[in-house]
């Protein structure tokens, strides 16, 4: 029987950190079933899902403090399940461009979650601006599942609204999926 566990990893960024990582994940007979990794101002962060059976993922979750020591990282590790594929009638990709402001990233995910609606990733960056007085640039991607009764014309309006009102440009694209 599969078991599975979610591992996560920050540390200073340095070449050869994510093996070291990766390197004992593998050792101890489990298997990388999904992994992200970000560089964060000079701060790595790995999540990975891993599988395996319950003395390799038990091995992971004995060895990898020990590693983490010897490399300064923090981890953090919660054994969960086999994800189960959830059907989604449309899915919508939001794409939000503006000046850089505190809040806007709130404001967006708080517009999603009383719609009831599920967030499958967000990415966020500010491109700094070289030039003084000119602002700094702010783009935000979410991509999120609808729930089944969904009305996308309503939703496509409140969200061309919530923009207007922020002073930001978005735009919202829509994807249907055959179950």
């Amino acid at each position: 029987m599969e078991h599975y566990l979610v591992v996560t990893a920050v540390g200073t960024d340095r070449p050869g950190i994510s093996d070291e990582i990766t390197r004992l994940v593998t050792h101890c007979d489990c298997n990388i079933v999904d992994s992200r990794l970000a560089i964060f101002g000079r701060e790595f962060t790995l999540i990975m899902l891993l599988s395996g059976t319950t003395n390799a993922i038990t091995r992971v979750e004995s060895t990898l403090p020990l590693k983490a020591q010897e490399h300064d990282l923090l981890t953090m590790m919660k054994r969960t399940s086999k994800h189960e594929f959830r059907y989604f009638p449309y899915t919508a990709e939001f794409h939000i461009e503006a000046d850089d402001s505190p809040g806007l990233i709130e404001q967006f995910t708080r517009f999603l979650a009383t719609r009831g609606i599920d967030i499958g990733s967000l990415s966020a960056h500010t491109h700094e601006s070289k030039e003084p007085g000119i602002p700094n640039k702010f783009m935000l991607q979410i991509s999120t599942n609808l729930p089944e009764g969904c009305n996308l014309m309503t939703l496509q309006e409140e969200f061309e609204s919530l923009c207007q009102n922020l002073t930001v440009n978005g735009n919202v694209t829509f994807v249907g999926h055959n179950q």
